[in-house]
């Protein structure tokens, strides 16, 4: 019983209700932590309840090297609503941090080594309850850093050819009839067309002709992205930093796979094997046949801004998404489309809207079996990812 109201207190303490709950805390706890804060506000955009909203960096380590050899980055809330684990994650480990003086001692002592944590890639779809940003751009298909480009993207063999054919099953007008089972039968019907493969790639491996559509990547990098870049090359994710010798991002999503589950997802095959001697064989698996791959994707952003180094400034990049898992795909799926119905129809939508409730509940579930499986896989892979860049842990 008393685990149990532990267990319950941790939850309360780390996972927020609102974008600014969550803000607020990580902020705090990372300057007791001793951590260098930065925040790149979001000119122009307010939260639902007038705040500001900006993406937060919290650096660790040895904060005044301007090369350092190695780099630890952790980010959450790239898909805006699915920010609140990742939110949770970074803020457990600032409160343990905060009271552990051993390991905070260990981490300022770091030399040439930055722990970098980023608190809300997408602080508009957080504070308002979307996938998406205030363009409606689905971050995690904009970061374009190098090749392809969000040009190359809308041409050629990049084009995502069959997404137009999902696109009216995707934005129903506001009042359509029967909207549920028509978007059920019309999916099920593209499956039974195209096989559930082709059909997912089709829906989710972005598009960037459709800027009122789903998962749209946008025609540039947007203003949060291009933001962080900049923070980013100046913490010492650059090309011309000739020490840099390894990083590490680890990136966390909600929304896909068994519930509270978590996959350690990547897109390139050659990571397998460096991704399992930092989190173990039996958590990495091989990919699978089916895996949906895109372009853009935030846990490659130390790829695109290295691509092209060479010589001594040719680190070791190893990159991964930890998704965990919440509902049924498709209902994940259709809890986005009414969103963005509802945010098309009216940018304010309140958080109290039917369409608001649901895409909360497909990726910050209301449990606390969830939220105690979110800390515990996350404080796991977080302080795996610490071991790598040589940290030594009590």
């Amino acid at each position: 019983m008393a685990d149990s109201k532990n267990a319950v207190s941790s939850q309360k303490k780390h996972f927020a209700d609102s974008y600014q709950e969550a803000r607020e805390r990580f902020l705090g706890l990372a300057k007791a932590a001793g951590a260098r804060v930065e925040a790149l506000e979001l000119k122009g955009e307010k939260g639902p309840s007038g705040e500001t909203l900006a993406i937060d960096l919290a650096v660790l380590g040895d904060v005044n090297e301007k090369n350092p050899s190695t780099l630890f980055l952790h980010s959450s809330g790239v898909h805006g609503a699915e920010g609140y684990a990742g939110s949770a994650i970074q803020i457990q480990f600032l409160s343990r941090l905060s009271k552990d003086d051993g390991l905070r001692k260990r981490i300022k002592e770091l030399k040439g080594q930055k722990i970098i944590l980023v608190h809300a890639v997408n602080p508009y779809g957080m504070a308002w309850m979307r996938r998406f940003n205030e363009n409606n751009v689905d971050l995690n298909r904009n970061f374009l850093l190098h090749t392809p480009t969000h040009a190359d993207m809308r041409t050629g063999a990049r084009w995502n050819a069959m997404y137009p054919l999902f696109h009216r099953t995707l934005t129903p007008p506001q009042d359509a009839c029967c909207e549920c089972c028509r978007f059920y039968c019309s999916v099920v019907g593209f499956v039974c067309r195209y096989g559930w493969a082709r059909s997912k790639q089709a829906i989710a491996g972005g598009q960037y002709e459709y800027p009122g559509g789903l998962f749209y990547g946008g025609a540039s990098l947007e203003p949060g992205p291009r933001m962080l870049v900049a923070a980013l090359q100046s913490l010492g994710l650059r090309k011309d930093n000739k020490k840099l010798d390894r990083v590490l991002h680890v990136d966390v999503h909600t929304g896909l796979g068994r519930f509270g589950v978590d996959t350690l997802l990547y897109m390139d095959e050659a990571l397998l094997e460096p991704l399992r001697s930092v989190f173990g064989r039996d958590a990495v698996r091989e990919m699978e046949e089916d895996q949906y791959r895109v372009e853009g994707s935030a846990d490659y952003i130390a790829q695109g801004l290295l691509a092209g180094a060479s010589g001594p400034a040719s680190p070791t990049v190893v990159s991964v998404c930890q998704e965990f898992g919440t509902i049924a795909n498709l209902a994940v799926l259709r809890a986005m489309m009414a969103e963005n119905v509802a945010w098309a129809a009216d940018r304010k939508t309140p958080l109290t809207h039917p369409a608001k409730r649901a895409l909360r509940a497909a990726f910050y579930p209301d449990g606390n079996r969830w939220k105690e499986m979110i800390l515990s896989r996350g404080e796991t892979v977080m302080f795996q990812g610490l071991s790598w860049i040589g940290l030594e842990l009590a």
